[in-house]
């Protein structure tokens, strides 16, 4: 089964406001909404790439309601395209992925819900009609302080069995990595990663050698889906058009790992990096290779 990372969902205390900041602030395209009074309230949006975030606004269901009381408004789950999503659902349960619920249908989508290791909700769909989620459009090349959406990330206590539920269950495979003493962050392609349109990663990071930051959220929140990160040409322009178009500062522009990163936060209070891109041949010797790069050695 090919498992193609799609979007992640954060819950929102006000949608408006949310849109506001990804869509003016962020210069992120708003790629479509579904909307049901009463029943539900999503909005998708994206920027760079087929990969989107669905912002979720109220009413929330029993399990959003459930992570606002431990985790606050913030990223509550990843999302992952199949090609049969009742096939998926019985090869991950066959290898004993804990279900959080079975497939069923939700407006044009075939849709289940599974626990990782961390115990952090992912999502498994397909399409039961020919309409597929709108995406961004691609067609416009971005600009050197454009926000490219890039990743999305998990702090989790144990790194290395994380990495292994995600390479060995949805068939992810681990390009780059910062770490030593099997701590510190590392990316993962899903199998059908490009540089041009699929190009969107998934990041864990886990001890030894967190900074205070992850420590600090790490002992107060436990395993949490940590933060999503924008790539851009120019990162110290890209985060000051950001805040001059009413974005909310976090830290200053800085070099680390051999990039320029700087971050912000969204609506909700959620970090948001901006870093430089990971060099395409970097990726592309790791995915022909079959061997991670690890920038700490380099």
């Amino acid at each position: 089964m090919n498992y193609k990372l799609n979007h992640f969902g954060i819950v929102c205390e006000d949608l408006e406001k949310s849109i506001t900041c990804y869509r003016d602030y962020l210069g992120n395209q708003v790629t479509s909404r579904w909307q049901n009074r009463g029943f539900f309230d999503l909005v998708f949006v994206g920027n760079g790439g087929e990969a989107t975030i669905e912002l979720v606004g109220k009413p929330y269901t029993e399990y959003e309601e459930q992570h606002i009381l431990n985790h606050g408004y913030s990223i509550n789950h990843i999302s992952f395209l199949v090609e049969d999503a009742d096939a998926a659902f019985e090869e991950l349960k066959t290898q004993d992925v804990q279900v959080a619920w079975e497939p069923i249908d939700l407006l044009s989508l075939r849709q289940c819900g599974f626990f990782d290791e961390d115990g952090l909700l992912f999502e498994v769909f397909s399409y039961l009609t020919p309409l597929p989620l709108a995406g961004p459009d691609l067609s416009k090349p971005l600009g050197s302080t454009d926000l490219n959406l890039h990743h999305i990330s998990i702090l989790t206590p144990e790194l290395r069995r994380s990495e292994k539920f995600y390479q060995e269950k949805l068939g992810f495979t681990t390009v780059y990595e910062y770490t030593a003493d099997d701590g510190g962050f590392i990316f993962l392609t899903d199998p059908s990663f490009d540089h041009k349109t699929n190009n969107f990663m998934l990041e864990l990071i886990g001890p030894p050698h967190l900074v205070p930051r992850e420590v600090e959220i790490l002992d107060k929140r436990g395993a949490c889906f940590d933060h999503m990160c924008y790539t851009a040409l120019d990162v110290k322009g890209a985060w000051e058009q950001a805040l001059e178009r009413g974005a909310e500062s976090m830290a200053n522009p800085v070099e680390e790992y051999g990039l320029q990163i700087a971050w912000v936060r969204d609506a909700d209070g959620n970090d948001v990096e901006i870093m430089n891109p990971i060099p395409e041949d970097v990726i592309k010797v790791a995915l022909e290779g079959g061997v991670a790069i690890n920038g700490a050695q380099m």
